[in-house]
């Protein structure tokens, strides 16, 4: 038997060959963790803003069970409305807690549950509402978002009725 002898021939890729496609890789992989990243952070921006609609109602609904006398007691109503707006029921002229938020989605009610003989309200409801707002996505490709209606609800105590 012959032995033949033979050479391996060495193939180098060429590096010109190359860069481009780890361009073309590092693009695909920069998409996705760019998408990756406002993904989070939109999420981050609408957990925050869920966040402060329910404690600026919580924060009203408590301001208007020592505040609110009834639905016609207007000047304590939109104090109530500001302190969901401004974070304050005595400012009504700064920013908001939150862009876009204005009074107008904001819905103050007062409910009497239970009455004495004469009608004088014993125990109310007061209801603090959310409504319409929304959110806006810094990604112009996705469309604006009405966050569902949030309601905080509180009751009053007896009012100082002894009858």
């Amino acid at each position: 038997m012959d032995m033949v002898k033979t050479k391996a021939i060495e193939i180098k890729p060429s590096l010109k060959s190359q860069s481009g496609q780890a361009v073309v890789e590092m693009a695909f992989v920069l998409l996705i963790f760019l998408f990756v990243i406002f993904g989070i952070t939109e999420f981050a921006r609408a957990l925050y803003t869920y966040n402060t609609i329910v404690q600026s109602t919580r924060a009203a609904a408590r301001w208007g069970v020592v505040n609110v006398a009834g639905n016609s007691d207007t000047i304590n109503i939109d104090k109530a409305k500001n302190i969901v707006v401004y974070g304050n029921a005595d400012t009504s002229s700064s920013s908001p807690l939150l862009a876009g938020l204005t009074k107008d989605e904001v819905r103050v009610l007062v409910l009497t549950i239970e009455a004495d003989s004469v009608g004088t309200p014993i125990s109310r409801k007061i209801s603090v509402t959310v409504s319409g707002y929304q959110f806006k996505f810094i990604v112009p490709l996705v469309p604006d978002l009405t966050i569902p209606p949030f309601e905080t609800s509180l009751y009053t105590e007896s009012m100082g009725s002894t009858g």
